[in-house]
């Protein structure tokens, strides 16, 4: 039963009800406008040739128009964007992740932003999407520049959306995926032409497609361009721009002489030092170049005569061990630098990566067998038992090796991953390969070539 009492008290609480309602608006007041002035308005050229080394912080009123190329929203770049206008591109570094996409038409207002270079990439740092940025348009597409890896590799298009026709993946990368999703780790791929130009797709870990599979086959891609210290790498934007799906490149070489490393090392014995023309080598690669131990330039290569030959090339190179690999070395010079048998000044583009290959087994040995027969374990993979070590307490530089037959050098390069490793004491075997610097030396590749007796 309802009370008078109670009655008096719900009609209270409607009429305040009522009453609070009636003061509550139906719109509310438009925050106040911020209006961004526009200043003085430059190209993007313009403001990259603003860089004269030393970092730029605007202070005035600058507006750049440009339109958004790529966005951190795939994972592939974090906390950044890349614009372009119709005179040059840039790489924007956002105060914080978003607010800004692919296709957003921009004037970008230079005021309070830096303008510097991270390892030689030119960037405008510090922006503040809700300061520094105003959306005109969306939507709006940029055609890539159609260009060559030679094109990329001069570093005229930096950070510029670009295309590459008839590209496919290095024989090495194919079987892995575009980056480690999994413990979300940047990896490099390496892209090439049909003219064995090359250079580096970068994917992040986060990007959304870091674990799939590289494509196998050849066609055009889409990226952006950018620089990272002294390498020139790529961004891809999405997969459905990477279009690799024609047949592969044919690998130049196939139509010349397949000549042995013990017939070019025969030749060269009997006093021939010109390779004939229309020549190629094959073999595994035995050194290892994620290591170093060994100049950049330099490889080590063994083929299935069992002979091994030192290669220089006139660049750096970047085959991995266990790479079988195609040289392209007619009519080049063969002579001995400070001893050590090499083929000279080859082009990198000379040299094509036929995919893994299988390893030769070291051949076992002791020194005494290397310090009477140099000719034949010369820059070949061999392994010695009974080995001490003497003459210093890390790698680098010269030490004495010694197994009771006789002793040699053990050199490492002080750039070497090892170098600065404490040398093993007692007695261990060791697999590495047999060089020359005017006496037999010795050159383990990485630390896995010691072992315990």
């Amino acid at each position: 039963m309802i009370t008078s009492r109670k009655i008096f008290s719900i009609l209270i609480l409607i009429a305040g009800t009522l009453f609070f309602s009636s003061c509550v608006k139906d719109e509310f007041d438009a925050p106040d406008k911020v209006e961004v002035p526009v200043g003085t308005v430059i190209t993007i050229a313009e403001l990259r040739n603003m860089f004269q080394g030393e970092i730029i912080e605007f202070d005035q009123d600058f507006s750049v128009y440009a339109t958004v190329t790529m966005d951190d929203k795939s994972g592939n770049i974090y906390r950044s964007a890349y614009v372009e206008d119709e005179t040059g591109a840039i790489n924007l570094r956002l105060q914080a992740p978003g607010g800004i996409y692919e296709g957003d038409s921009v004037r970008i207002y230079l005021k309070g932003t830096l303008l510097g270079s991270y390892q030689r990439m030119l960037q405008l740092d510090n922006v503040n999407v809700d300061r520094n940025i105003i959306k005109l348009a969306t939507q709006r597409s940029v055609e890539p520049v159609t260009v060559s890896i030679t094109d990329v590799l001069s570093g005229n298009y930096q950070a510029r959306l670009i295309r590459l026709e008839d590209v496919q993946f290095a024989l090495a990368e194919l079987g892995k995926t575009f980056a480690d999703k999994e413990n979300q780790i940047t990896e490099n791929r390496l892209l090439e032409d049909c003219f064995g130009n090359r250079i580096i797709v970068r994917t992040s870990g986060y990007a959304g497609f870091a674990d799939k599979p590289i494509p196998e086959g050849r066609g055009p891609l889409v990226a952006i361009a950018a620089t990272y210290g002294s390498d020139i790498q790529l961004y891809i934007r999405s997969l459905s721009e990477v279009e690799l799906t024609g047949e592969r490149c044919p690998i130049p070489g196939e139509d010349l002489n397949l000549m042995s490393i013990s017939n070019l090392r025969q030749n060269f014995s009997e006093g021939v030092t010109n390779i004939p023309p229309n020549t190629r080598i094959e073999g595994i690669v035995i050194s290892d170049f994620d290591n170093d131990n060994h100049p950049g330039q330099n490889l080590y290569l063994q083929d299935e005569s069992g002979a091994g030959i030192a290669l220089r090339f006139s660049d750096f190179h970047s085959f991995p061990m266990g790479t079988k690999i195609r040289v392209i070395v007619s009519n080049m010079s063969m002579n001995r630098f400070n001893g050590l048998l090499q083929i000279e000044n080859i082009p990198l583009g000379n040299a094509y990566d036929l995919g893994p290959g299988t390893m030769p087994q070291p051949v076992q040995v002791t020194i005494a067998n290397i310090n009477n027969m140099l000719e034949m374990y010369e820059s070949t993979l061999v392994t010695i038992p009974n080995v001490t070590i003497s003459g210093g307490t890390t790698f680098t530089g010269n030490l004495n090796i010694s197994d009771g037959t006789g002793q040699m050098l053990l050199y490492t390069y002080s750039w070497a991953s090892f170098a600065g490793t404490p040398v093993p004491s007692g007695t261990i075997t060791l697999t590495g390969i047999v060089s020359v610097y005017n006496s037999p030396q010795f050159l383990i590749r990485n630390l896995n070539d010691i072992s315990s007796k």
